[in-house]
């Protein structure tokens, strides 16, 4: 019993410890070096190359289907935004001019003078 009984536990966090402390050692050494920066850079530039190619040809499909594209929804929506803009700058104008001229009229109208009919014949009366 003098021997220690390991806990397998135990035995399986150092084996998991010391295959990430290899496999960082050995990513690190590999990612270290020029021929894996020239290849990932290749590999971005062939991704964005396909990106472009997949686009141009949903674009394309899109047009043989008579259907707007991407590029012509987002163009509408800027449209839409420039026609909401103007008519909202349209909309202030407006409603500053009618708030001088209902200002204006108030100020400019006579006093009334001119008695309702009905209060006419009781003034009659008097």
């Amino acid at each position: 019993m003098a021997d220690k009984q390991t806990d397998p536990a135990d035995a399986f966090a150092k084996l998991v410890s010391d295959w990430e402390r290899n496999f960082d050692s050995m990513a690190n050494k590999i990612m270290g070096t020029d021929e894996f920066s020239q290849s990932m850079n290749q590999f971005q530039n062939l991704q964005l190359a396909m990106q472009k190619r997949f686009n141009e040809a949903m674009a394309q499909h899109l047009l043989n289907l008579n259907m707007p594209s991407r590029d012509d929804i987002l163009r509408l929506g800027e449209s839409i935004r420039s026609v909401e803009k103007r008519l909202a700058s349209i909309e202030t104008t407006l409603a500053k001019k009618k708030k001088k001229k209902s200002g204006k009229d108030a100020s400019k109208k006579p006093p009334r003078t001119k008695l309702p009919p009905s209060m006419r014949s009781e003034a009659d009366h008097e």
